[in-house]
């Protein structure tokens, strides 16, 4: 039923949230990465000085240093000196097995780090891959979903900047006199009647009204919204609006497209959106009609002005104001209008 309206968009926006948010309560509280297959540079500490000791007995056996040296590639010369000396710690105990550390550590040449903490105690540069990227993870999410907010809330100030605060609200009046005269004899007046104003800059115009009886039973919607642009750059150039109504009991929706003096001269333009909708040149006083079975809904252009620019003359609007008038269709209705 139309464009995308601004329920849509915050509906869109909450989505984008609860999906951050049970993501993150989903794979990193509840199901955290666990890893398998690692390296042996991203053991904890206390493993790390462990494989020291390990690494040691087996050079004392074979006395091969290569091989020595490969069970230590691709660590760094920091990884390595901090695990030599948790290892000195953790045997501190067993003179052979410190005898057979230092060794290792002359041939390989490494100098085992200051201590100045127990082995195994994580310091807060160390750990896993995860534990690195961790807190980056959580910056990049919250400046996601500000930056989501904020395109959102920049969005919705633009709309209502362009729209001004003398726009007339979208509320049923009372209906033209020509209106009036074409319901005289049926007694039935209409069940709604809305204006709506697109201004240059409304990038998500999209209005939509309710169509209810007098106590309130839902009977369907109509509406306009945008349907084709042209051109590049800010603001949208919009060259063409789809002008719809959604009848409850007929379960289909009814477009006819208003189209620019542009858009309708250019044949395959106007044969491509005429897949949308009839073709409506869009000029000051035209009118359409739109019908299902049990709904019409009148409408009429009040306002046209065309935007200036780098597109072609009378390309695309810079005001629009159109005036619906919706009511139940009766047997003394007319087909046309």
């Amino acid at each position: 039923m139309g464009a995308f309206n601004r329920t849509s968009v915050i509906i869109g926006v909450a989505g984008i949230i609860v999906g951050i948010v049970l993501g993150m309560v989903l794979f990193w509280g509840l199901f955290p990465v666990q890893w398998t297959d690692a390296n042996t540079y991203d053991l904890s500490l206390q493993a790390k000085a462990e494989y020291v000791g390990l690494v040691a007995d087996s050079f004392s056996v074979y006395n091969d240093r290569d091989l020595a040296a490969g069970h230590f590639d691709q660590w760094r010369q920091e990884e390595m000196e901090q695990a030599f000396a948790d290892a000195l710690d953790l045997y501190q105990g067993r003179p052979d097995k410190v005898q057979r550390i230092e060794d290792l550590a002359t041939v390989l040449a490494v100098t085992p780090a200051p201590q100045g903490q127990e082995p195994g105690e994580e310091p807060a540069a160390e750990g896993g891959l995860w534990e690195r990227i961790r807190i980056p993870c959580l910056v990049f999410f919250i400046v996601l979903l500000v930056l989501v907010l904020g395109w959102v809330g920049f969005r919705v100030a633009m709309r209502q900047r362009a729209a001004g605060p003398s726009r007339p609200a979208a509320t049923p009046s009372a209906p033209p006199p020509s209106a009036v005269e074409e319901w005289e004899g049926t007694g039935q007046p209409p069940l709604g009647h809305f204006f709506t104003t697109y201004q240059l800059g409304e990038d998500t115009y999209d209005e939509s009204f309710s169509i209810e009886t007098p106590m309130g039973e839902f009977l369907g919607e109509c509406g306009v919204g945008i349907s084709e642009t042209i051109g590049n750059g800010d603001p949208d150039k919009v060259t063409a609006f789809e002008v719809w109504l959604f009848d409850k009991s007929d379960i289909r929706t009814v477009t006819k497209v208003l189209m620019s003096e542009h858009a309708f001269n250019d044949n395959a333009l106007k044969s491509r959106l005429s897949a949308k909708g009839d073709p409506v040149l869009a000029r000051p006083g035209a009118t359409l009609r739109l019908e299902t079975t049990g709904l019409q809904v009148d409408v009429e252009v009040n306002e046209l002005i065309y935007g200036e620019g780098d597109q072609a003359p009378r390309s695309f609007f810079s005001k629009l104001t159109v005036e619906l008038v919706a009511r139940a269709k009766t047997s003394e209705s007319d087909s046309a209008f």
